[in-house]
């Protein structure tokens, strides 16, 4: 069963989701603005369980990629640390993405693995 998202909401649950693409514009911009709807929203849990879902998902991002570049400097995973770049970087675009437009058409859209831990 889907979970369906308010009219009024809607606007709130986009941005919480394009927030966290806030950070590859501004510095720390992925934690600051979903932290930011999480505190000015606070009465609407739905907008903080997508906020929350956008932090997480720049939090594992974040240290997923840190791990492959450091194994960057190893020499025989040098190849596996680019391979794993290679696909984290359209998951981190395409995810949130997705996660607006789903929002847009008032459906609420979780994110794999980090979604799943969010409570409604």
């Amino acid at each position: 069963m889907t979970q369906t998202i308010p009219d009024a909401d809607r606007s709130f649950a986009v941005l919480a989701h394009l927030s966290g693409l806030a950070g590859y514009i501004i510095p720390f911009g992925g934690a600051v603005v979903p932290l930011c709807i999480m505190l000015f929203v606070s009465e609407r849990p739905q907008i903080v369980a997508i906020a929350k879902q956008a932090l997480l998902l720049n939090i594992a991002i974040l240290c997923i990629a840190a791990v492959a570049v450091a194994a960057l400097f190893t020499v025989i995973l040098i190849p596996l640390s680019w391979l794993v770049l290679a696909l984290l970087t359209p998951v981190a675009i395409i995810l949130p993405v997705v996660g607006a437009i789903k929002a847009a058409d008032g459906v609420l859209f979780r994110y794999p693995l980090v979604g799943n831990y969010i409570g409604d």
